[in-house]
């Protein structure tokens, strides 16, 4: 069955916000919704304390779809880690790349500070990584890529460049192991 290309983005943003939130990312304050929806806290009752929930007049009585794990599995198919070994905080930006558009959809901005490793499934497609380094830059590196099915791809932030590597592939120059010099980056 094929998806339209609106829900094919939508599938896409709301499984890597889901993704980099059940990871521990915490998107940063975006305009995009689906990044602040995602990033909003829940309570979590344990069993050494109870819950009350008390309605909110503008929550939903509709009953929420539930997201079964196989079916989440058979998308998030590939996958994304950004290490930050670099003295200074690295912000990344990822945005996701509409095949019917060049401009990407802004998932949110994601901050890792000196040792710090985010890993996240994605459903394949093309993904637009900008990062800045120390995280306040005004510029810095951006790599679109496109991720197949069932491949990966790391990024390491080192002092003064961003390093990348599509597992299962070893470069063959020095100039395939850095963001703006890779021929894995499609810009």
């Amino acid at each position: 069955m094929a998806l339209t290309a609106a829900l094919a983005r939508a599938l896409a943003g709301v499984a890597l916000v889901a993704a980099l939130t059940a990871c521990g990312g915490a998107p940063a304050a975006s305009s995009n919704p689906l990044a602040s929806a995602a990033a909003t806290p829940t309570a979590v009752a344990t069993s050494s304390q109870s819950a009350s929930v008390s309605p909110s007049p503008y929550t939903s009585a509709k009953p929420r779809p539930s997201i079964d794990q196989a079916e989440l599995d058979a998308i998030l198919t590939s996958s994304i880690t950004v290490l930050d070994l670099a003295d200074g905080d690295l912000a990344v930006t990822v945005g996701y790349v509409d095949p019917d558009s060049d401009e990407p959809i802004d998932l949110g901005t994601y901050t890792l500070g000196f040792g710090g490793e985010q890993t996240n499934e994605v459903p394949p497609g093309i993904y637009q990584l900008a990062f800045r380094q120390p995280a306040d830059s005004a510029t810095g590196p951006t790599c679109t890529i496109e991720l197949g099915d069932g491949e990966a791809y790391t990024f390491a932030a080192i002092e003064g460049a961003v390093a990348i590597a599509r597992t299962g592939e070893a470069p063959t120059d020095a100039g395939e192991l850095f963001v703006g010099t890779s021929s894995l980056c499609l810009d």
